[in-house]
């Protein structure tokens, strides 16, 4: 079978630019405001704690391809797959994205009130470190996923290239970040990843189902006239294409949702604005005609 690396430099780099700039814009977030709150000596402690949740991601990944060796079986490969699958949808999930940067503020807004009342050791330091480790945790799970979808030789070393690119563009980024302070437009960026996000979810789940089908834990009922494209996660299995279209109707339908529910509230809202000046304009034109009538009534008594 012919391999085919570029899509899997493409998916490393979106992953981990995703899940990596997550984490560091709450890093950079947390030691800019505890430099507004004139706690500067603390900056340290957020980049102690986020270089420590680097260090126990990557002890996890060596952990996870130690117990799931090369010899795994498909069964194994395929559990994983499954789950990175949910967890990729879940994160991309329009809820998620919309209410990012909001949840954000409030998360750390709350956490550094909370840190200067009680001026807690290590507060931020455990609060940047649960941060990173979270999104560490993920990447994790979805590269194991990736890994085993690919080939041996070159396509794994498109990933690995791939992950080399994005850190390359984090590691720029934060010294960006960190010296310009620059806004970065985020609710264009979480939906464009998404975008890829939800594409992963699909392909993950298409190779998991493969996998599956392969250790004999799922029937397959083959369709001659779909052709294999691993890459892709497309099988010419009714199993594999039918839950890829459910997850790509639920994708669609995630993806649509907030476009559909702000087009509604925008039309409420400009309903309830057109209340009120009516409301406004028609005291206003009552009270014009009883002048009216006053003015009448004052001419004829005279």
């Amino acid at each position: 079978m012919a391999q085919t690396p570029v899509p899997y430099f493409f998916y490393a780099l979106g992953i981990l630019l995703r899940e990596g700039m997550e984490a560091m814009l709450v890093v950079v977030a947390l030691a800019a405001g505890v430099k507004q709150m004139g706690q500067g000596r603390r900056v340290r402690e957020i980049y102690c704690g986020a270089l420590l949740a680097i260090a126990a991601s990557v002890l996890m990944a060596w952990g996870l391809a130690e117990l799931i060796s090369d010899d795994a079986n498909d069964t194994m490969e395929g559990i994983f797959q499954l789950v990175a699958a949910g967890t990729l949808f879940y994160v991309s999930s329009w809820l998620t994205a919309k209410t990012q940067a909001n949840r954000w503020r409030e998360f750390l807004f709350s956490n550094l009130k909370e840190s200067g009342r009680r001026a807690l050791p290590f507060a931020m330091g455990v609060t940047a470190f649960l941060a990173v480790l979270r999104e560490g945790a993920e990447t994790v799970v979805f590269f194991q996923a990736l890994l085993a979808g690919a080939s041996k030789g070159i396509e794994q070393h498109a990933i690995w290239a791939g992950v080399s690119a994005a850190a390359a563009v984090l590691l720029i980024a934060f010294f960006t970040l960190q010296r310009f302070l620059v806004r970065i437009p985020l609710g264009a960026f979480f939906r464009a990843t998404s975008v890829l996000l939800y594409a992963m979810a699909i392909i993950f789940v298409g190779q998991g189902i493969a996998s599956l089908q392969e250790a004999s834990v799922v029937r397959a009922t083959f369709v001659s006239y779909v052709p294999t494209i691993k890459a892709l996660g497309i099988f010419p299995t009714v199993q594999t294409l039918a839950v890829q279209m459910v997850l790509i109707a639920f994708s669609a339908g995630a993806f649509l949702a907030p476009r559909w529910q702000e087009g509604i509230a925008g039309h409420a809202r400009s309903l309830m604005q057109k209340m009120k000046k009516g409301q406004r304009v028609a005291p206003a034109r009552a009270t014009e005609r009883l002048s009216k009538r006053d003015s009448q009534a004052a001419s004829s008594a005279s």
